[in-house]
This record gives C-alpha cells, sequence and structure tokens, in this order.
C-alpha cells in the first residue's frame, strides 16, 4: 500500500520536519492541556470524587478529540484534496498517473491524512489508558472505538467524492465540509450527552424492525453500509468521470437499500396512535427519490448515443419514442417514486393507518413529483438550446412551491396552502388533514395535470428532434 505513489508524494509533503514538528508541538500541548486542567479541577474542586470519575471523563474527552481528528479534519483533507490539485495546475497530471481508481483513492484517504492517522494512532492510545484507568466498560470501548472510526470513513469518502467533479475546474472553497460539520456537530454533542448519562451504554438497545440492537452498533453498521456506496461513487468517478454517478441499476439498488435501512429505524415506533412518525417517514425517503435523478441524469448528448447505438446494432431496429422513453430520465424518476410508494403503502400498512386514504395522498404526492420530474427532464432536453433555461426552470419550481403558501397567507385561506408541495405534506401530518377531503384532492390532481401538459409537449418535441436528428447524421 506504501507503494502508492501518491502517498509517497503526500508523505514527503506532509512530513517535512519543520511542518511536522509543528503539529507535533500542538498536538502535545493539546493533550497537556486536557489533562492538566482535568488534574486541576480534580485536585481543587469537587469535580472528580475520585481518580476513576477524574480518568472516565478525561477518556470521553479524548473520544471527542479522536472525532474531531479523524471525522472533521481528516473530512477536511480529504474534501480539499482534488481541490488543491486544480490550485496547483497538476488536475490533468493527477488523472494521467497510472495507477488505478483504487490506488488514487486509498492515495487520497490515507496520503493526505498520515499526520491526522498518526495522531490518531497515540490517541487511540491515550483512549485506551484512560478507560482502563476510568473503569469503562472493555465492551464499550470497542463500540466506541468501531464508532468513531466508521463515521470517519463515511465523512471523508462522502467529502472526496463530493470534490470529484471534473466539469468544475475552478477553485473549490470548503463551505460544503463546513456546512456538513454544521449540521453534525449537534448531534455529536447530544450522543456525547447521552454517554456520559446512561449506565451500560454498550449494551443499550435500538430497534431495527423487531430486532434489538446496541445503539452504538447500529450507527456504526449504518456509517459503513454508506460509506460502501460513496467509496464505490468515488471509484466510478475516477474511472469513468463523464458518467454520471449512478448507473439505473446502481440507483435503483441505492433506493431499495435506503428505503430498507430509514423502514428499518422507523419500524418498531410505526402506530396508528403517532401518525406524525409515518409521515416523518415518508419525507425522509422520499428525498433520495428527487435527488438522485439529479446524479443519474442522461443528458441530451446521451439520447444521440443512444439512438445511433440502436441504428448500429445488429437488429437495426429504429429509435423512436417507444425505445427513448424507457432510457429517459423520466423512466427512473417513475421507478424510484414506485420503489417509494411501495415503501410507504407497506409502512402505512404495519402503522394500521387508514390504507385508502395512505394511497390517496400517495397518489397526490405522485401528481407533484411527476411535474418536477418533467422540469428536471425539460431542462435535459432544452439545454443545448439555452443555457439560462436551468435558472427559468428552478425560478418556475420555487413560484410552483412558496406562491400557494403565499397566496394562503395574503387570503386568510386555511385551505390553498394545501396545492403546495410543502403544504400538502405539512398537512397531511395534521391531526385534521383538509387535503384528504376527496374535492380538494381532485382539484389538486386536475391543477398539476393541467400544470404537466406543457412541459411533456415540449419534451416529446425534442425527443422527435434528438431521433431526427440522429437519423440525418
Amino acid at each position: 500500500m506504501f507503494n502508492n505513489p501518491l502517498i509517497q508524494r503526500y508523505r514527503f509533503s506532509l512530513m517535512r520536519p519543520l511542518q511536522f514538528w509543528l503539529y507535533v508541538t500542538m498536538y502535545v500541548v493539546l493533550v497537556a492541556i486536557l489533562f492538566f486542567l482535568n488534574y486541576s479541577a480534580y485536585k481543587y474542586t469537587n469535580s472528580y470524587m475520585t481518580l476513576t470519575d477524574l480518568f472516565k471523563s478525561i477518556y470521553y474527552q479524548l473520544f471527542v478529540f479522536q472525532l474531531l481528528v479523524l471525522a472533521f479534519w481528516g473530512a477536511y483533507n480529504s474534501g480539499t484534496a482534488i481541490r488543491d490539485e486544480i490550485i496547483q495546475k497538476s488536475y490533468d497530471f493527477f488523472r494521467m498517473l497510472p495507477i488505478p481508481s483504487l490506488g488514487k483513492t486509498l492515495g487520497i484517504l490515507i496520503g493526505k491524512n498520515l499526520v491526522v492517522l498518526l495522531f490518531a494512532a497515540i490517541n487511540c492510545i491515550l483512549l485506551f489508558y484512560t478507560g482502563f484507568r476510568g473503569s469503562v466498560n472493555y465492551i464499550l470501548q470497542i463500540q466506541i472505538l468501531l464508532l468513531v472510526i466508521s463515521i470517519a470513513l463515511l465523512f471523508n469518502t462522502a467529502t472526496l467524492l463530493t470534490s470529484v467533479n471534473p466539469q468544475k475546474k475552478k477553485k473549490t472553497s470548503p463551505i460544503g465540509f463546513i456546512i456538513l460539520a454544521f449540521i453534525f456537530l449537534p448531534y455529536g454533542i447530544g450522543l456525547i450527552a447521552t454517554m456520559l448519562n446512561t449506565d451500560d451504554l454498550q449494551t443499550y438497545p435500538a430497534w431495527f424492525y423487531e430486532l434489538k440492537v446496541p445503539v452504538l452498533v447500529l450507527i456504526s453498521s449504518i456509517c459503513l453500509y454508506f460509506t460502501c456506496w460513496t467509496f464505490t461513487g468515488i471509484l466510478r468517478k475516477f474511472t469513468k468521470e463523464d458518467q454520471p454517478l449512478f448507473t439505473r441499476n446502481g440507483a435503483i439498488l441505492f433506493m431499495l437499500g435506503y428505503l430498507l435501512v430509514l423502514v428499518g429505524l422507523f419500524f418498531h415506533h410505526l402506530s396508528p396512535l403517532h401518525k406524525e412518525i409515518l409521515i416523518a417517514q415518508w419525507v425522509i425517503t422520499l428525498i433520495p427519490v428527487l435527488l438522485i435523478p439529479l446524479v443519474a441524469e442522461r443528458s441530451f448528448d446521451n439520447y444521440l448515443e443512444h439512438c445511433g447505438l440502436l441504428q448500429a446494432s445488429a437488429t437495426g431496429r429504429k429509435p423512436g419514442l417507444a425505445t427513448l422513453l424507457p432510457y429517459s430520465n423520466i423512466s427512473l424518476a417513475l421507478i424510484l417514486f414506485a420503489i417509494w410508494a411501495a415503501g410507504a403503502a407497506w409502512t402505512s400498512f404495519v402503522s394500521k393507518a387508514d390504507i385508502y386514504q395512505s394511497l390517496r395522498f400517495i397518489l397526490v404526492l405522485f401528481s407533484y413529483y411527476l411535474f418536477f420530474a418533467l422540469l428536471f427532464e425539460l431542462y435535459v432536453v432544452c439545454r443545448p438550446l439555452s443555457g439560462k433555461v436551468g435558472l427559468f426552470l428552478v425560478f418556475v419550481a420555487i413560484i410552483y412551491c412558496i406562491l400557494p403558501l403565499i397566496l394562503s397567507a395574503v387570503m386568510d385561506s386555511e385551505i390553498i396552502y394545501v396545492y403546495s408541495p410543502l403544504g400538502c405534506l405539512f398537512d397531511m401530518g395534521s391531526s385534521t388533514p383538509k387535503s384528504d377531503q376527496t374535492s380538494i384532492q381532485a382539484s389538486m390532481l386536475l391543477i398539476n395535470a393541467l400544470l404537466c401538459i406543457t412541459p411533456i409537449t415540449i419534451i416529446l418535441k425534442r425527443y422527435k428532434h434528438i431521433i431526427t436528428t440522429r437519423e440525418n447524421m
């Protein structure tokens, strides 16, 4: 592994004596201050009654420090590797390195974090020492170590994946990483507070479907599962950088896996008395249905290429709407929504909710989703006509979402807001949903159907243009 040229390159730059000893000094000073402050609190205050309490507290503080080092400092290093290559004008050299995508991925994840990994290893020794002196359960120590490693792997691979974008050769900023840190840091603080106040945390149960699993093991397992996806995504982007992140089959498999994991977390808590839990599960599992088509996009050029391959095939099959539609982004969007709808219907049945009411809600949500899917496909097929079409369609989507909310507030109406997809979702979770009325649902479906007519007409014309263009090439 250490024969990897990227690791060797980063080792020479990171392990320069002056820079390396600067890092070492900072680390030693921080750890010394941590031990000094805690010992002072033990010696001169009543914060700790015994040495065991002192070392137990230091153990959890070192755990936080380990998490910051591996999951945040390490993720920042991984996420800025491609940016640094672009800034140093060596990105083309990086792309042409005669090593496989796996070697490039490991070269960045390990090479950019050599100092981080060294400090983490030293910190791990201190963790086990303070854990032993603080009488922390050894099974709990192993679970915490697994938790730190799994979170660190997920954060590192996720930030690296988001930074691999060959279409943008400009300097990127770490704003995405900062946002990620602000999102997850409060949950991390809450988890640590729970650790300090929970006895026998190593056996504290969490439900996954009807299985009781130690909560730390469950969190670690979920992080490792999604790490496999992010790692696979990195390999794909390094191998086929001009292709979308997901293949058609990959997008479907990811959606199925995501749905199974999220439903498993909600399953035990579903009940007719807690309708808001069912709606929350619907909303959270609906997110990838909206986002996956964006990273599995088949472009205008892909459509032209697909028609050409059909013409050149041994069967000599003539391209047409019947062959282009199953290949389109719309077909993938419909498949993803069908998977989500099946999961939503099943969880409705499990929670003993009104299944007919749930199916009507799903149908209404489909009408909203179809409009968004058509807007995205309109962007794909009309992008060659104008570079500003995307901005216009985003404007249309925003108006579609917020205009009913504004009108509802201005007109003091308790019904108009449900004609917004956001308002509809909010209304579904209320105790007396207004969108449950048959007349209102029928009007929502009618309005969305009328709105879909224009984009469908334009998309079909563009499909025919693609087919004609390919036939004339």
